[in-house]
C-alpha cells in the first residue's frame, strides 16, 4: 500500500488561430478539438463486513468472529470506474480504520478488489468506522464509509434440563435401536443457552465420556445429536445413547462440551466436580438356542446379547458358564456335562421311557439374568407288531369259480407303546398262490395290547390244497421312526 498522494492539477487551455501564409502555399492546418475530461469518481461496492455489522471477540485479543470467519478480521471491498472513464488508480487505494489508522497489511490489491487485515489491536470494543479510499487516474476521489461494532463475548454456553437426570440408571434393554437417529430411542436431552452478548454456539458439540477423566473419544456420535425439532425449538438438543462409543456397564461419567463461535468452552467439560454419573446395568437375559438331543447326547448353544445398533462392545456382562445346566423332565443331569461360554453338552440319561421328554437348558450371565430354552427328546422303541391268520373262505360262488380265497389276518400290538400307521406291505406265497389285494393295506394305529383284523384275497391255482404265506408289514413309533416287519 502506497502513502496517499494527490498531485496538483493544472488545466492549461491554449487557443490560438494561426494562419500561415507562404508564397505559393495553398493549404490550411486545423488543430483537433480536445476530449471531455473525466469528472466522475469511482464507485465502492461489496464491502465486508457490511455496514452495521457486529463483530464478536472472546476478550483474548486473538479471536474474532464475523459472518462465519475467525480472524484476524479481513476487510474486503470492490471498486470500479465508470465505463469510458480514466480507470482506477490502484496506487491510490487505502483502507482506514477509525479515520486515521491506515491498514498496511493488504495482501490483495488489484484494479477491482482489495483485502486488508485488521488485528486485534485495531478492533477494541466499541463502534468503528471503516473507510475505503480510491481515486481514478483523472484524480477524482471516493471515500466509502461503513460502521462496525466490536462486542466482547467471554461467556460460554450453558445447558439445563438434562434428562435422564444425573445419577440415573440406564438399562441395556433401553439401548436397542437399529437406526442411526431413532427418535424413540433412549436419549440424552438438554436445553442450551448462550448468555448475551451471544456470538452464537456450535450446533452440536459432543457428549464425552471419560474413563478415567481425560480419555479421548466422543461418547456419543455427533450424527445422533440433533436439534429436535429445529424449527420450533432450536435450542433443544437430543443425543441417542446407544450411539455411545465408550459406554460400559457400571458407572459412566458424562460431560457436555459446548462452544460458542469465539471459542468459549463450557467449564463443565473439564470440571471433574460437575461430571454427571450414570449407572449402566445389563438387564437382558442370555439367549439359548440350538437345542439338539438324541438317545446319547444333549447339546445347546447360548449367548449374551448386546443392544442392537450399539457402538460400544462393553454392554454385556457375559455368560457365567458355571451356571449352565440341563434338565430332562424336570430332573437335572448331575454328571458328565461340559459347559463353556458358548454352549453345553450332556449325556442323555439312561433308562428313559419310550416317547417324548421335555428338555430345559438354563444359564445366567454375569449380572444374574437367567436365560432358558426348551426342546424335546423322543426316545424311540420298536412297537411289538405281530400277525396271525384267523380264517380263510370262499366269499362267494363267483370267488370259488375264480379261485379267489379270502383270508382274515389279525394284526396285534404286543408291545408297551402305540404302533402308528400300521400296514401290511406284502406277502410271499408258496405253490403258485398269488396275492390279489393291492398293497399297502392300511391297518391303522394300534394302541398297546390292541388288535385289528383285515382281509386279503389270494388266487389259488386248481389242484392246490394248501400253501404258506410270509407277510411283511410296517409301523412307526411315537417319535415317528418307521420300522419294517418280516413276520
Amino acid at each position: 500500500m502506497q502513502a496517499r498522494y494527490k498531485p496538483m492539477k493544472y488545466l492549461l487551455i491554449l487557443a490560438f488561430l494561426a494562419a500561415i501564409f507562404a508564397i505559393g502555399a495553398s493549404s490550411i492546418a486545423v488543430a483537433a478539438y480536445p476530449a471531455d475530461p473525466d469528472t466522475t469518481a469511482p464507485v465502492v461496492t461489496n464491502v465486508v463486513p457490511v455496514d452495521g455489522s457486529t463483530i464478536f471477540t472472546n476478550g483474548s485479543s486473538t479471536i474474532y468472529y464475523q459472518l462465519g470467519n475467525t480472524t484476524p478480521l479481513v476487510i474486503k471491498a470492490d471498486y470500479s470506474d465508470e465505463t469510458g472513464g480514466s480507470g482506477v488508480d490502484v496506487a491510490s487505494v487505502m483502507v482506514h480504520l477509525d479515520v486515521s489508522n491506515m491498514l498496511m497489511n493488504c495482501p490483495v490489491q488489484t484494479a477491482t478488489h482489495v483485502e486488508c487485515t485488521a488485528t486485534a489491536a485495531d478492533l477494541t470494543p466499541g463502534t468503528h468506522p471503516i473507510d475505503i479510499y480510491v481515486d481514478d487516474l483523472a484524480g477524482n476521489p471516493t471515500m466509502h464509509r461503513t460502521w462496525v461494532t466490536v462486542v466482547v463475548d467471554n461467556a460460554a454456553p450453558t445447558y439445563s434440563n438434562l434428562s435422564p437426570a444425573d445419577g440415573s440408571t440406564i438399562l441395556t434393554s433401553q439401548l436397542n435401536s437399529i437406526s442411526t437417529n431413532d427418535p424413540s430411542a433412549l436419549r440424552i436431552d438438554y436445553d442450551l443457552t448462550d448468555p448475551a452478548p451471544s456470538s452464537g454456539w456450535s450446533p452440536m458439540s459432543h457428549v464425552n465420556e471419560s474413563v478415567p477423566p481425560g480419555v479421548a473419544g466422543a461418547m456419543i456420535s455427533n450424527t445422533s445429536c440433533v436439534k429436535s425439532p429445529s424449527a420450533t425449538d432450536p435450542t433443544h438438543y437430543s443425543c441417542q445413547v446407544n450411539r455411545a462409543k465408550l459406554l460400559h456397564l457400571g458407572d459412566n461419567t458424562l460431560s457436555i462440551l459446548l462452544k460458542d463461535k469465539v471459542g468459549n468452552t463450557s467449564s463443565d467439560y473439564s470440571n471433574l466436580a460437575t461430571l454427571k454419573h450414570y449407572t449402566v446395568v445389563d438387564d437382558v437375559d442370555p439367549f439359548v438356542s440350538g437345542i439338539t438331543a438324541d438317545q446319547t447326547t444333549i447339546t445347546a448353544s447360548y449367548s449374551d446379547p448386546a443392544p442392537t445398533g450399539a457402538l460400544s462392545t462393553n454392554l454385556t456382562s457375559g455368560i457365567n458358564a458355571g451356571t449352565a445346566m440341563v434338565h430332562v423332565d424336570g430332573a437335572m443331569i448331575m454328571m458328565g456335562c461340559t459347559a463353556t461360554a458358548t454352549g453345553i453338552s450332556c449325556p442323555t440319561p439312561a433308562g428313559l421311557s419310550a416317547g417324548s421328554h421335555v428338555i430345559e437348558v438354563m444359564v445366567s450371565d454375569g449380572t444374574g439374568n437367567l436365560g432358558m430354552g426348551t426342546g424335546t427328546l423322543c426316545v424311540s422303541s420298536k412297537p411289538g407288531v405281530g400277525v396271525s391268520i384267523q380264517s380263510s373262505h370262499w366269499a362267494s360262488y363267483a370267488d370259488y369259480t375264480a379261485r379267489d380265497l379270502t383270508v382274515t389276518l389279525r394284526f396285534s400290538n404286543n408291545g408297551a407303546t402305540t404302533a402308528f400307521a400300521t400296514a401290511m406291505t406284502g406277502s410271499t406265497n408258496t405253490n403258485g398262490v398269488i396275492l390279489n389285494t393291492a398293497m399297502p393295506l392300511a391297518v391303522g394305529d394300534l394302541n398297546a395290547g390292541a388288535t385289528m383284523d383285515v382281509t386279503a384275497r389270494y388266487n389259488i391255482p386248481v389242484g392246490v390244497g394248501s400253501f404258506r404265506v410270509s407277510i411283511t408289514g410296517s409301523a412307526a413309533d411315537v417319535c415317528g421312526t418307521s420300522y419294517t416287519y418280516p413276520v
